[in-house]
């Protein structure tokens, strides 16, 4: 699917490129031929003002319409010139593009038909079973490429008043305070993080501690708190569990990216059924032949 969404991306950055000069190389500059006024030409190749208008219809202001205007008939000098010069140098069968831009069109129109088919008829939910049988069924894939860890986490501007009701709070383990504990961080917190069930990359803790961002002068361990403050804030991070680089990848981390994997092979699988659901009815219609 990536490598269709490119082809498009180049199809569509293609036929603007050389359509600029390609189509408007067409005409003639013979105005007994025709009436229609000209922007400028080179040689017999000609940028007409019915196409010099409609690509002004672009420009949101006044100034961007003359500086689009000048632009656009830059360009045109630029790629018609580029043009003519190919048609000098490149060999016949190079020049000949008509195959590359039906296999162009081919490629896209099938791109957009198997994702109506995939809009249509593609299941994307995925059970937490499935999710499970597949990161059993592959558990030496999930290494983790970086230290992460549960925590619970804010950062506290140094003048709040909050700070020692936060720091009281934060030690609690009732439902109601923690509630609270949640609430007050909401309203004054630069940043947070109490959702202890799941993982981060410490790589992201360490870029909002300043004590953490050069060489670890704690232990990252379980059950360590580490609690301080600076002239701009107070810092409070509880580390409630602890995964290291090279060791396996928890369920709860990987189960995004595998969710995302069976979807991706539940849409190839069904593009692949559904053309060979094609082939089979045109056999049966004897619509074919392979010579």
């Amino acid at each position: 699917m990536l490598y269709l969404k490119e082809l498009k991306i180049a199809f569509y950055t293609y036929l603007f490129f050389f359509g600029i000069a390609f189509l408007s190389c067409t005409k003639t500059t013979n105005q007994e031929d025709s009436q229609e006024k000209l922007i400028a030409s080179i040689g017999t190749d000609q940028l007409t003002e019915s196409e010099y208008r409609e690509s002004l219809i672009h420009a949101d202001t006044k100034e961007d319409s003359i500086a689009f205007a000048k632009k656009l008939v830059d360009d045109w000098v630029l790629e018609t010139l580029l043009y003519q010069e190919a048609l000098t140098k490149l060999e016949p069968q190079e020049i000949d593009v008509e195959k590359q831009v039906n296999d162009y069109k081919k490629q896209l129109i099938n791109y957009i038909y198997e994702t109506k088919l995939i809009e249509n008829n593609l299941d994307t939910v995925v059970s937490y079973e499935e999710i499970q049988d597949y990161y059993n069924d592959n558990i030496d894939n999930f290494v983790l490429k970086d230290n992460i860890v549960k925590v619970n986490y804010f950062k506290i501007p140094i003048q709040s008043k909050e700070i020692g009701k936060l720091k009281r709070l934060v030690y609690s383990t009732t439902e109601k305070d923690k509630q609270q504990l949640e609430e007050l961080c909401v309203q004054n917190a630069e940043s947070f993080f109490l959702n202890d069930s799941l993982w981060l990359l410490l790589d992201d803790i360490k870029r909002d501690i300043p004590a953490m961002k050069g060489p670890l002068e704690y232990n990252v361990v379980r059950g360590r708190i580490i609690e301080f403050g600076d002239a701009e804030a107070y810092y409070y991070l509880r580390i409630k569990d602890v995964k290291i680089k090279n060791s396996a990848s928890p369920l709860s981390f990987e189960k995004t990216n595998i969710k995302t994997f069976i979807v991706n092979s539940r849409k190839i699988k069904l593009i692949q059924a559904y053309k060979q659901q094609l082939l089979e009815k045109a056999k049966a219609n004897k619509t074919f032949k392979i010579f």
